[in-house]
């Protein structure tokens, strides 16, 4: 597995972490975990650390990817922080892929920015 998630019951935070490769089947894989720890925790709120991930995936893949997170169970009322290395074109094209398909998804660079955004 290059991904984690743990559930930080401190803070009602799933925390996640994604290495290597992001495309539709890794996103497939993730997003399942995800929506295995929502139904256990009822927690609707995600800080995604991407910075050891990258985009693999053409245009038109990357704009399925919404669509196969919604799929795989994770509803657009889960409020997502992505934090990212830099905020490249791909992860912006994500970013407003998802946003168009109903989730409430915003990048960050700073961790600490991010889980302010969560909690706010």
């Amino acid at each position: 597995m290059n991904h984690e998630f743990r559930y930080d019951e401190a803070q009602d935070i799933i925390m996640g972490r994604l290495h290597g490769k992001l495309d539709a089947v890794v996103a497939k894989e993730v997003a399942t975990d995800l929506a295995r720890l929502v139904g256990e925790h009822g927690c609707r709120r995600l800080l995604m650390d991407l910075r050891g991930a990258q985009v693999t995936s053409s245009t038109l893949e990357i704009y399925t990817i919404p669509r196969v997170v919604k799929e795989a169970g994770v509803s657009g009322s889960i409020k997502r922080a992505v934090v990212v290395a830099e905020i490249t074109q791909d992860f912006e094209f994500l970013e407003t892929a998802s946003v168009n398909m109903g989730s409430q998804v915003k990048l960050f660079t700073d961790p600490e920015a991010a889980l302010a955004w969560l909690k706010d």
